[in-house]
Protein backbone atom coordinates (compact mmCIF):
# COMPACT_ATOMS: atom_id res chain seq x y z
CA UNK A 1 0.00 0.00 0.00
CA UNK A 2 1.32 3.51 -0.91
CA UNK A 3 1.13 5.65 2.21
CA UNK A 4 3.08 8.85 2.77
CA UNK A 5 3.83 10.58 6.05
CA UNK A 6 3.68 14.29 5.23
CA UNK A 7 5.02 16.72 7.78
CA UNK A 8 4.33 15.95 11.46
CA UNK A 9 0.70 14.93 11.42
CA UNK A 10 -0.51 14.31 7.85
CA UNK A 11 -0.94 10.89 6.26
CA UNK A 12 -1.70 10.47 2.56
CA UNK A 13 -3.10 7.09 1.50
CA UNK A 14 -2.89 6.84 -2.30
CA UNK A 15 -4.65 3.50 -2.59
CA UNK A 16 -7.72 4.74 -0.75
CA UNK A 17 -7.34 8.34 -1.99
CA UNK A 18 -7.60 9.70 1.56
CA UNK A 19 -5.79 12.34 3.57
CA UNK A 20 -5.67 12.25 7.38
CA UNK A 21 -4.69 15.03 9.75
CA UNK A 22 -3.80 13.06 12.83
CA UNK A 23 -6.63 10.55 13.03
CA UNK A 24 -9.17 12.81 11.33
CA UNK A 25 -9.96 12.33 7.65
CA UNK A 26 -9.78 15.51 5.62
CA UNK A 27 -12.05 15.90 2.61
CA UNK A 28 -10.34 17.38 -0.43
CA UNK A 29 -11.86 18.49 -3.75
CA UNK A 30 -10.58 16.33 -6.61
CA UNK A 31 -8.30 19.04 -8.05
CA UNK A 32 -6.76 19.73 -4.64
CA UNK A 33 -6.17 16.01 -4.12
CA UNK A 34 -4.40 15.70 -7.48
CA UNK A 35 -2.26 18.74 -6.71
CA UNK A 36 -1.25 17.28 -3.33
CA UNK A 37 -0.31 13.93 -4.88
CA UNK A 38 1.65 15.71 -7.62
CA UNK A 39 3.69 17.67 -5.05
CA UNK A 40 4.13 14.78 -2.59
CA UNK A 41 5.40 12.29 -5.17
CA UNK A 42 8.01 14.78 -6.39
CA UNK A 43 9.04 16.28 -3.06
CA UNK A 44 11.36 17.94 -2.24
CA UNK A 45 11.90 18.91 -5.92
CA UNK A 46 10.30 21.90 -7.60
CA UNK A 47 7.35 20.83 -9.75
CA UNK A 48 7.07 22.84 -12.97
CA UNK A 49 3.91 24.62 -14.06
CA UNK A 50 3.57 22.32 -17.06
CA UNK A 51 3.73 19.16 -14.95
CA UNK A 52 1.12 20.57 -12.58
CA UNK A 53 -1.15 21.51 -15.49
CA UNK A 54 -0.82 18.06 -17.06
CA UNK A 55 -1.25 16.14 -13.80
CA UNK A 56 -3.98 18.21 -12.14
CA UNK A 57 -6.00 19.62 -15.03
CA UNK A 58 -5.13 16.79 -17.43
CA UNK A 59 -4.78 18.74 -20.65
CA UNK A 60 -7.30 21.49 -19.97
CA UNK A 61 -5.98 25.01 -20.39
CA UNK A 62 -6.46 27.12 -17.28
CA UNK A 63 -5.20 30.53 -16.26
CA UNK A 64 -2.32 31.16 -13.89
CA UNK A 65 -4.83 32.69 -11.47
CA UNK A 66 -6.68 29.37 -11.31
CA UNK A 67 -3.47 27.51 -10.46
CA UNK A 68 -2.55 30.06 -7.77
CA UNK A 69 -5.97 29.81 -6.13
CA UNK A 70 -5.84 26.02 -6.11
CA UNK A 71 -2.40 26.14 -4.47
CA UNK A 72 -3.68 28.68 -1.93
CA UNK A 73 -6.58 26.44 -0.95
CA UNK A 74 -4.31 23.46 -0.49
CA UNK A 75 -2.00 25.59 1.66
CA UNK A 76 -4.90 26.26 4.04
CA UNK A 77 -5.53 22.54 4.42
CA UNK A 78 -1.86 21.63 4.98
CA UNK A 79 -0.95 24.57 7.25
CA UNK A 80 0.13 23.57 10.75
CA UNK A 81 1.99 26.62 11.96
CA UNK A 82 1.34 30.10 10.62
CA UNK A 83 5.02 30.88 10.21
CA UNK A 84 5.65 27.82 8.02
CA UNK A 85 4.41 27.91 4.44
CA UNK A 86 3.64 24.30 3.43
CA UNK A 87 3.94 25.09 -0.32
CA UNK A 88 6.66 27.35 -1.68
CA UNK A 89 6.27 29.17 -5.02
CA UNK A 90 9.56 29.27 -6.91
CA UNK A 91 9.23 32.23 -9.27
CA UNK A 92 9.35 31.24 -12.91
CA UNK A 93 9.86 27.57 -12.05
CA UNK A 94 6.84 26.15 -10.24
CA UNK A 95 5.97 24.96 -6.73
CA UNK A 96 7.55 22.67 -4.15
CA UNK A 97 6.25 21.05 -0.99
CA UNK A 98 7.86 22.55 2.10
CA UNK A 99 7.02 19.59 4.33
CA UNK A 100 8.96 16.41 4.99
CA UNK A 101 7.73 13.41 3.04
CA UNK A 102 8.36 9.80 3.98
CA UNK A 103 7.01 6.67 2.33
CA UNK A 104 5.61 4.48 5.12
CA UNK A 105 5.51 0.70 4.74
CA UNK A 106 2.47 -0.63 6.56
CA UNK A 107 0.09 -3.51 6.12
CA UNK A 108 -3.52 -2.72 5.54
CA UNK A 109 -4.57 -3.83 9.04
CA UNK A 110 -1.83 -1.80 10.73
CA UNK A 111 -2.74 1.35 8.88
CA UNK A 112 -6.42 0.97 9.59
CA UNK A 113 -5.59 0.27 13.21
CA UNK A 114 -3.69 3.57 13.41
CA UNK A 115 -6.71 5.36 11.96
CA UNK A 116 -8.99 3.81 14.61
CA UNK A 117 -11.15 2.12 12.01
CA UNK A 118 -13.56 -0.22 13.82
CA UNK A 119 -13.91 -2.50 10.79
CA UNK A 120 -10.57 -4.25 11.36
CA UNK A 121 -10.49 -4.31 15.18
CA UNK A 122 -10.76 -7.83 16.52
CA UNK A 123 -14.09 -8.36 18.39
CA UNK A 124 -12.45 -11.04 20.58
CA UNK A 125 -10.00 -8.63 22.18
CA UNK A 126 -11.65 -5.25 21.87
CA UNK A 127 -15.40 -5.84 22.09
CA UNK A 128 -15.90 -3.79 25.26
CA UNK A 129 -13.89 -0.84 23.92
CA UNK A 130 -15.71 -0.95 20.64
CA UNK A 131 -19.05 -1.14 22.40
CA UNK A 132 -18.28 1.93 24.47
CA UNK A 133 -17.09 3.90 21.46
CA UNK A 134 -20.27 3.10 19.58
CA UNK A 135 -22.46 4.11 22.52
CA UNK A 136 -20.48 7.30 22.98
CA UNK A 137 -20.84 8.06 19.30
CA UNK A 138 -24.62 7.59 19.46
CA UNK A 139 -24.92 9.89 22.46
CA UNK A 140 -22.81 12.58 20.85
CA UNK A 141 -24.70 12.22 17.57
CA UNK A 142 -27.98 12.74 19.41
CA UNK A 143 -26.65 15.86 21.12
CA UNK A 144 -25.49 17.28 17.79
CA UNK A 145 -28.82 16.47 16.11
CA UNK A 146 -30.77 18.33 18.83
CA UNK A 147 -28.67 21.44 18.47
CA UNK A 148 -28.02 21.30 14.73
CA UNK A 149 -30.18 24.34 13.88
CA UNK A 150 -28.40 26.44 16.51
CA UNK A 151 -24.89 25.36 15.71
CA UNK A 152 -22.62 27.75 13.89
CA UNK A 153 -20.18 26.50 11.24
CA UNK A 154 -17.30 26.79 13.66
CA UNK A 155 -19.03 24.60 16.27
CA UNK A 156 -19.52 21.87 13.68
CA UNK A 157 -15.77 21.49 13.31
CA UNK A 158 -15.60 20.31 16.90
CA UNK A 159 -17.42 17.04 16.16
CA UNK A 160 -15.84 13.74 17.27
CA UNK A 161 -12.74 12.51 15.44
CA UNK A 162 -14.68 9.77 13.63
CA UNK A 163 -16.56 12.43 11.62
CA UNK A 164 -15.53 13.24 8.05
CA UNK A 165 -14.47 16.90 8.35
CA UNK A 166 -13.72 19.17 5.41
CA UNK A 167 -10.93 21.57 6.21
CA UNK A 168 -10.72 23.00 2.69
CA UNK A 169 -12.97 25.83 1.53
CA UNK A 170 -15.40 25.02 -1.29
CA UNK A 171 -14.62 26.10 -4.81
CA UNK A 172 -15.51 29.74 -5.35
CA UNK A 173 -18.65 30.01 -7.42
CA UNK A 174 -17.46 33.22 -9.05
CA UNK A 175 -14.47 31.58 -10.76
CA UNK A 176 -15.69 30.44 -14.16
CA UNK A 177 -14.14 27.30 -15.64
CA UNK A 178 -13.09 28.64 -19.05
CA UNK A 179 -11.44 25.39 -20.16
CA UNK A 180 -14.81 24.06 -21.38
CA UNK A 181 -14.88 26.82 -24.00
CA UNK A 182 -11.52 25.89 -25.55
CA UNK A 183 -11.40 24.66 -29.14
CA UNK A 184 -15.02 25.39 -30.06
CA UNK A 185 -15.70 25.58 -33.81
CA UNK A 186 -19.49 25.25 -34.06
CA UNK A 187 -21.11 28.63 -34.69
CA UNK A 188 -23.96 28.27 -32.21
CA UNK A 189 -21.65 26.98 -29.49
CA UNK A 190 -19.23 29.86 -30.06
CA UNK A 191 -22.04 32.42 -29.82
CA UNK A 192 -23.44 30.74 -26.70
CA UNK A 193 -19.99 30.68 -25.09
CA UNK A 194 -19.36 34.34 -25.94
CA UNK A 195 -22.71 35.30 -24.41
CA UNK A 196 -22.06 33.35 -21.21
CA UNK A 197 -18.52 34.67 -20.83
CA UNK A 198 -19.46 38.31 -21.48
CA UNK A 199 -22.29 38.06 -18.93
CA UNK A 200 -19.92 36.59 -16.33
CA UNK A 201 -17.22 39.28 -16.56
CA UNK A 202 -18.72 41.58 -13.96
CA UNK A 203 -18.82 39.00 -11.16
CA UNK A 204 -16.05 36.57 -12.16
CA UNK A 205 -12.73 36.58 -10.34
CA UNK A 206 -10.66 35.16 -13.21
CA UNK A 207 -11.14 38.04 -15.65
CA UNK A 208 -7.77 37.50 -17.34
CA UNK A 209 -8.75 34.00 -18.40
CA UNK A 210 -12.19 35.17 -19.54
CA UNK A 211 -10.78 38.03 -21.64
CA UNK A 212 -8.22 35.66 -23.20
CA UNK A 213 -10.72 32.98 -24.14
CA UNK A 214 -13.13 35.60 -25.49
CA UNK A 215 -10.35 36.85 -27.75
CA UNK A 216 -9.75 33.33 -29.03
CA UNK A 217 -13.46 32.68 -29.60
CA UNK A 218 -13.95 35.89 -31.59
CA UNK A 219 -10.82 35.07 -33.61
CA UNK A 220 -12.13 31.60 -34.44
CA UNK A 221 -15.47 33.12 -35.43
CA UNK A 222 -13.67 35.59 -37.70
CA UNK A 223 -11.67 32.86 -39.41
CA UNK A 224 -14.40 30.25 -39.88
CA UNK A 225 -17.46 32.39 -40.46
CA UNK A 226 -16.89 34.93 -43.18
CA UNK A 227 -13.86 36.92 -41.94
CA UNK A 228 -16.09 39.63 -40.47
CA UNK A 229 -13.88 42.55 -39.47
CA UNK A 230 -16.00 43.30 -36.39
CA UNK A 231 -15.14 39.88 -34.95
CA UNK A 232 -11.44 40.51 -35.50
CA UNK A 233 -11.73 43.89 -33.77
CA UNK A 234 -13.45 42.23 -30.81
CA UNK A 235 -10.72 39.59 -30.66
CA UNK A 236 -8.07 42.30 -30.57
CA UNK A 237 -9.87 44.37 -27.93
CA UNK A 238 -10.37 41.43 -25.58
CA UNK A 239 -6.71 40.44 -25.98
CA UNK A 240 -5.71 43.98 -24.98
CA UNK A 241 -8.08 43.83 -22.00
CA UNK A 242 -6.43 40.60 -20.90
CA UNK A 243 -2.97 42.17 -21.14
CA UNK A 244 -4.11 45.27 -19.25
CA UNK A 245 -5.74 43.13 -16.55
CA UNK A 246 -2.47 41.26 -15.96
CA UNK A 247 0.77 41.91 -17.80
CA UNK A 248 2.55 39.24 -15.76
CA UNK A 249 0.75 36.23 -17.25
CA UNK A 250 1.59 34.57 -20.59
CA UNK A 251 -1.91 33.72 -21.83
CA UNK A 252 -2.95 37.30 -22.70
CA UNK A 253 0.17 37.76 -24.84
CA UNK A 254 -0.47 34.44 -26.60
CA UNK A 255 -4.03 35.56 -27.37
CA UNK A 256 -2.75 38.91 -28.61
CA UNK A 257 -0.11 37.22 -30.78
CA UNK A 258 -2.73 35.04 -32.46
CA UNK A 259 -4.82 38.09 -33.34
CA UNK A 260 -1.79 39.95 -34.66
CA UNK A 261 -0.98 37.04 -36.97
CA UNK A 262 -4.48 37.23 -38.42
CA UNK A 263 -4.04 41.00 -38.81
CA UNK A 264 -0.82 40.39 -40.73
CA UNK A 265 1.20 42.16 -38.02
CA UNK A 266 3.79 39.41 -37.82
CA UNK A 267 6.56 41.41 -36.13
CA UNK A 268 4.15 42.46 -33.39
CA UNK A 269 3.02 38.85 -33.01
CA UNK A 270 6.63 37.73 -32.56
CA UNK A 271 7.10 40.38 -29.85
CA UNK A 272 3.92 39.27 -28.05
CA UNK A 273 4.94 35.60 -28.16
CA UNK A 274 8.45 36.47 -26.94
CA UNK A 275 6.93 38.37 -24.01
CA UNK A 276 4.83 35.33 -23.12
CA UNK A 277 7.94 33.13 -23.29
CA UNK A 278 9.85 35.49 -20.99
CA UNK A 279 7.04 35.18 -18.43
CA UNK A 280 6.76 31.41 -18.73
CA UNK A 281 9.58 29.77 -20.71
CA UNK A 282 7.82 26.41 -20.81
CA UNK A 283 4.44 27.73 -21.96
CA UNK A 284 4.12 25.66 -25.14
CA UNK A 285 1.47 27.83 -26.83
CA UNK A 286 3.80 30.82 -26.69
CA UNK A 287 6.51 28.98 -28.64
CA UNK A 288 3.87 27.74 -31.10
CA UNK A 289 2.56 31.27 -31.76
CA UNK A 290 6.09 32.56 -32.24
CA UNK A 291 6.81 29.77 -34.71
CA UNK A 292 3.62 30.52 -36.63
CA UNK A 293 4.40 34.24 -36.86
CA UNK A 294 7.96 33.57 -38.03
CA UNK A 295 6.68 31.07 -40.59
CA UNK A 296 4.21 33.62 -41.96
CA UNK A 297 6.86 36.29 -42.42
CA UNK A 298 9.28 33.92 -44.14
CA UNK A 299 11.79 33.24 -41.35
CA UNK A 300 11.59 29.47 -41.73
CA UNK A 301 14.78 28.86 -39.75
CA UNK A 302 13.46 30.83 -36.79
CA UNK A 303 10.07 29.13 -37.08
CA UNK A 304 11.75 25.73 -36.98
CA UNK A 305 13.78 26.60 -33.89
CA UNK A 306 10.68 27.84 -32.06
CA UNK A 307 8.54 24.81 -32.87
CA UNK A 308 11.41 22.49 -31.93
CA UNK A 309 11.28 23.87 -28.39
CA UNK A 310 7.50 23.43 -28.23
CA UNK A 311 7.72 19.91 -29.65
CA UNK A 312 10.35 18.92 -27.13
CA UNK A 313 8.14 20.15 -24.28
CA UNK A 314 4.88 18.60 -25.53
CA UNK A 315 5.31 16.40 -28.63
CA UNK A 316 1.70 15.19 -28.50
CA UNK A 317 0.16 18.68 -28.28
CA UNK A 318 -2.19 19.04 -31.32
CA UNK A 319 -1.42 22.75 -31.82
CA UNK A 320 2.30 21.97 -31.81
CA UNK A 321 1.82 19.17 -34.32
CA UNK A 322 -0.25 21.37 -36.65
CA UNK A 323 2.24 24.24 -36.71
CA UNK A 324 5.16 21.83 -36.96
CA UNK A 325 3.48 20.28 -40.01
CA UNK A 326 3.15 23.74 -41.58
CA UNK A 327 6.81 24.59 -40.97
CA UNK A 328 7.89 21.19 -42.32
CA UNK A 329 5.98 21.93 -45.54
CA UNK A 330 8.19 24.97 -46.06
CA UNK A 331 11.25 22.77 -45.61
CA UNK A 332 10.04 20.21 -48.20
CA UNK A 333 9.98 17.59 -45.42
CA UNK A 334 6.75 16.11 -46.66
CA UNK A 335 6.79 12.68 -45.00
CA UNK A 336 7.18 14.17 -41.51
CA UNK A 337 4.48 16.73 -42.22
CA UNK A 338 2.15 14.06 -43.57
CA UNK A 339 2.51 11.91 -40.43
CA UNK A 340 1.52 14.79 -38.18
CA UNK A 341 -1.47 15.69 -40.33
CA UNK A 342 -2.69 12.11 -40.70
CA UNK A 343 -2.64 11.74 -36.91
CA UNK A 344 -4.44 15.03 -36.33
CA UNK A 345 -7.18 14.43 -38.90
CA UNK A 346 -7.71 10.86 -37.65
CA UNK A 347 -8.17 12.12 -34.09
CA UNK A 348 -10.41 15.07 -35.06
CA UNK A 349 -11.81 14.49 -38.57
CA UNK A 350 -14.08 17.56 -38.44
CA UNK A 351 -11.49 20.03 -37.20
CA UNK A 352 -11.50 22.81 -39.78
CA UNK A 353 -7.94 23.95 -39.16
CA UNK A 354 -6.50 20.43 -39.48
CA UNK A 355 -8.36 19.89 -42.76
CA UNK A 356 -7.14 23.25 -44.09
CA UNK A 357 -3.52 22.37 -43.31
CA UNK A 358 -3.96 18.95 -44.90
CA UNK A 359 -5.37 20.58 -48.06
CA UNK A 360 -2.35 22.88 -48.25
CA UNK A 361 -0.12 19.82 -47.87
CA UNK A 362 -1.81 18.26 -50.92
CA UNK A 363 -1.29 21.50 -52.87
CA UNK A 364 2.38 21.65 -51.88
CA UNK A 365 2.88 18.04 -53.00
CA UNK A 366 0.97 18.65 -56.27
CA UNK A 367 -1.90 16.30 -55.31
CA UNK A 368 -4.51 18.70 -56.61
CA UNK A 369 -7.44 16.27 -56.78
CA UNK A 370 -6.91 15.26 -53.15
CA UNK A 371 -6.69 18.92 -52.20
CA UNK A 372 -10.00 19.60 -53.95
CA UNK A 373 -11.66 16.62 -52.26
CA UNK A 374 -10.45 17.72 -48.81
CA UNK A 375 -11.59 21.29 -49.42
CA UNK A 376 -15.03 20.14 -50.59
CA UNK A 377 -15.34 18.29 -47.29
CA UNK A 378 -14.12 21.33 -45.37
CA UNK A 379 -16.38 23.83 -47.13
CA UNK A 380 -19.34 21.52 -46.56
CA UNK A 381 -18.59 21.83 -42.85
CA UNK A 382 -17.66 25.54 -42.93
CA UNK A 383 -19.04 27.21 -46.08
CA UNK A 384 -17.82 30.67 -45.01
CA UNK A 385 -14.22 29.69 -44.27
CA UNK A 386 -12.51 32.29 -46.49
CA UNK A 387 -9.01 30.83 -46.41
CA UNK A 388 -10.45 27.49 -47.54
CA UNK A 389 -12.01 29.25 -50.56
CA UNK A 390 -8.58 30.68 -51.44
CA UNK A 391 -6.98 27.22 -51.39
CA UNK A 392 -9.90 25.78 -53.35
CA UNK A 393 -9.33 28.41 -56.04
CA UNK A 394 -5.72 27.23 -56.36
CA UNK A 395 -6.67 23.54 -56.37
CA UNK A 396 -9.21 24.11 -59.15
CA UNK A 397 -7.15 26.36 -61.42
CA UNK A 398 -4.13 24.07 -61.19
CA UNK A 399 -6.41 21.39 -62.67
CA UNK A 400 -7.53 23.78 -65.43
CA UNK A 401 -10.96 24.47 -63.88
CA UNK A 402 -10.70 28.21 -64.43
CA UNK A 403 -14.37 29.22 -64.18
CA UNK A 404 -14.90 27.32 -60.94
CA UNK A 405 -11.70 28.78 -59.55
CA UNK A 406 -12.88 32.33 -60.27
CA UNK A 407 -16.04 31.75 -58.22
CA UNK A 408 -13.93 31.06 -55.15
CA UNK A 409 -11.50 33.89 -55.85
CA UNK A 410 -14.42 36.32 -56.05
CA UNK A 411 -15.71 35.01 -52.73
CA UNK A 412 -12.35 35.86 -51.16
CA UNK A 413 -11.87 39.15 -53.00
CA UNK A 414 -15.19 40.53 -51.81
CA UNK A 415 -14.62 39.46 -48.19
CA UNK A 416 -13.04 41.43 -45.34
CA UNK A 417 -10.20 38.91 -45.15
CA UNK A 418 -6.52 39.78 -45.25
CA UNK A 419 -6.38 37.52 -48.33
CA UNK A 420 -8.86 39.68 -50.27
CA UNK A 421 -6.17 41.71 -52.07
CA UNK A 422 -4.27 38.58 -53.14
CA UNK A 423 -7.47 37.03 -54.53
CA UNK A 424 -8.32 40.25 -56.37
CA UNK A 425 -4.91 40.39 -58.07
CA UNK A 426 -5.09 36.74 -59.16
CA UNK A 427 -8.65 37.09 -60.47
CA UNK A 428 -7.80 40.28 -62.37
CA UNK A 429 -5.06 38.42 -64.24
CA UNK A 430 -7.78 36.25 -65.78
CA UNK A 431 -10.56 38.61 -66.78
CA UNK A 432 -9.31 42.14 -66.07
CA UNK A 433 -12.48 43.06 -64.18
CA UNK A 434 -12.36 45.98 -61.78
CA UNK A 435 -12.90 44.56 -58.30
CA UNK A 436 -12.99 46.43 -55.01
CA UNK A 437 -12.05 44.56 -51.88
CA UNK A 438 -13.58 45.04 -48.46
CA UNK A 439 -10.53 43.62 -46.73
CA UNK A 440 -7.15 45.29 -46.57
CA UNK A 441 -3.77 43.83 -45.76
CA UNK A 442 -1.89 45.59 -43.01
CA UNK A 443 0.76 48.15 -43.86
CA UNK A 444 3.37 45.69 -42.65
CA UNK A 445 2.15 43.10 -45.15
CA UNK A 446 1.97 45.65 -47.98
CA UNK A 447 5.50 46.85 -47.37
CA UNK A 448 7.12 43.46 -46.82
CA UNK A 449 5.18 41.10 -49.09
CA UNK A 450 7.10 41.17 -52.32
CA UNK A 451 4.86 38.51 -53.81
CA UNK A 452 1.80 40.78 -53.53
CA UNK A 453 3.92 43.57 -55.01
CA UNK A 454 5.00 41.31 -57.89
CA UNK A 455 1.37 40.47 -58.73
CA UNK A 456 0.55 44.17 -58.69
CA UNK A 457 3.34 44.72 -61.23
CA UNK A 458 1.97 41.93 -63.42
CA UNK A 459 -1.51 43.47 -63.21
CA UNK A 460 0.10 46.74 -64.35
CA UNK A 461 1.62 45.03 -67.40
CA UNK A 462 5.20 45.30 -66.14
CA UNK A 463 6.69 41.79 -66.52
CA UNK A 464 10.25 42.91 -65.80
CA UNK A 465 9.28 44.38 -62.43
CA UNK A 466 7.18 41.29 -61.74
CA UNK A 467 10.20 39.03 -62.21
CA UNK A 468 12.40 41.28 -60.10
CA UNK A 469 9.92 41.35 -57.19
CA UNK A 470 9.09 37.64 -57.45
CA UNK A 471 12.77 36.77 -57.16
CA UNK A 472 13.06 39.09 -54.16
CA UNK A 473 10.03 37.41 -52.56
CA UNK A 474 11.63 33.99 -52.89
CA UNK A 475 14.91 35.23 -51.41
CA UNK A 476 13.02 36.71 -48.45
CA UNK A 477 11.20 33.52 -47.47
CA UNK A 478 8.17 33.20 -49.77
CA UNK A 479 7.48 29.45 -49.84
CA UNK A 480 4.11 28.77 -51.49
CA UNK A 481 5.17 27.04 -54.68
CA UNK A 482 1.59 26.30 -55.67
CA UNK A 483 0.96 30.04 -56.07
CA UNK A 484 3.98 30.44 -58.35
CA UNK A 485 2.74 27.41 -60.29
CA UNK A 486 -0.53 29.26 -60.98
CA UNK A 487 -1.77 29.03 -64.56
CA UNK A 488 -3.16 32.54 -64.09
CA UNK A 489 0.33 33.94 -63.54
CA UNK A 490 2.05 32.01 -66.31
CA UNK A 491 -0.62 32.75 -68.93
CA UNK A 492 -0.61 36.47 -68.06
CA UNK A 493 3.20 36.60 -68.17
CA UNK A 494 3.27 34.73 -71.48
CA UNK A 495 0.92 37.33 -72.99
CA UNK A 496 3.04 40.24 -71.78
CA UNK A 497 6.64 39.21 -72.44
CA UNK A 498 8.42 40.08 -75.66
CA UNK A 499 10.98 37.27 -75.61
CA UNK A 500 11.47 33.77 -74.26
CA UNK A 501 14.20 34.89 -71.86
CA UNK A 502 11.70 36.33 -69.40
CA UNK A 503 9.72 33.07 -69.41
CA UNK A 504 12.98 31.22 -68.73
CA UNK A 505 13.76 33.69 -65.93
CA UNK A 506 10.39 32.90 -64.36
CA UNK A 507 11.10 29.18 -64.54
CA UNK A 508 14.49 29.84 -62.91
CA UNK A 509 12.74 31.62 -60.03
CA UNK A 510 10.53 28.56 -59.46
CA UNK A 511 13.56 26.27 -59.57
CA UNK A 512 15.36 28.52 -57.11
CA UNK A 513 12.44 28.33 -54.70
CA UNK A 514 12.49 24.55 -54.85
CA UNK A 515 16.25 24.47 -54.18
CA UNK A 516 15.93 26.87 -51.25
CA UNK A 517 13.26 24.69 -49.65
CA UNK A 518 15.36 21.57 -50.24
CA UNK A 519 18.31 23.25 -48.51
CA UNK A 520 16.14 23.87 -45.42
CA UNK A 521 15.67 20.18 -44.80
CA UNK A 522 16.95 18.75 -41.55
CA UNK A 523 20.03 16.74 -42.34
CA UNK A 524 19.92 13.26 -40.86
CA UNK A 525 23.11 11.68 -39.53
CA UNK A 526 23.45 8.15 -40.92
CA UNK A 527 23.52 5.33 -38.38
CA UNK A 528 26.74 3.37 -38.81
Amino acid sequence: MSVYKVGENLTLNLDERKLFKGSTEVSLPELSYRLLVCLVERAPSVVSHNIILDYVWQGKIVSEDTVKKRVSRLREVLAVEKEQDPIIAERGLGYRLNLSVKLVEHTVSQLEEQQNSPKLVSPQFHFSIRHRVMLSGLVIFGMIALGVFKQTESSKIQQPVQANISLSPPDESNELDVSRFMGLQDSSKIDSAISELENSIKHASNKVAIFSILSELYLTKHKLYGANQDDLIQAYQFALKAVNASNSQPWPYVALGNVQIEQGKYKNAIESASKAISLSPKWVNAHAVKSSALNHCGDISGAWQAIKIAHKLQPENPLVQKIRAQVLLNKNMFSWSERHLASLVASSPNNAFYLLTQAEFFLATKQYEKAEKTLIELLTLKPSFIEAHLLMASALELQGKIDKSLVHLDRVAYSQSKYAHLALLLANLVDGKVRKTKGEASEEVKSSNQFIASLTALNNKDPALFLQLAEKAVQNGFSKEYLLDSNFIYTSLEQQVHNDKQLKDFQAIKTNLFNIKQARQVKRVPIL
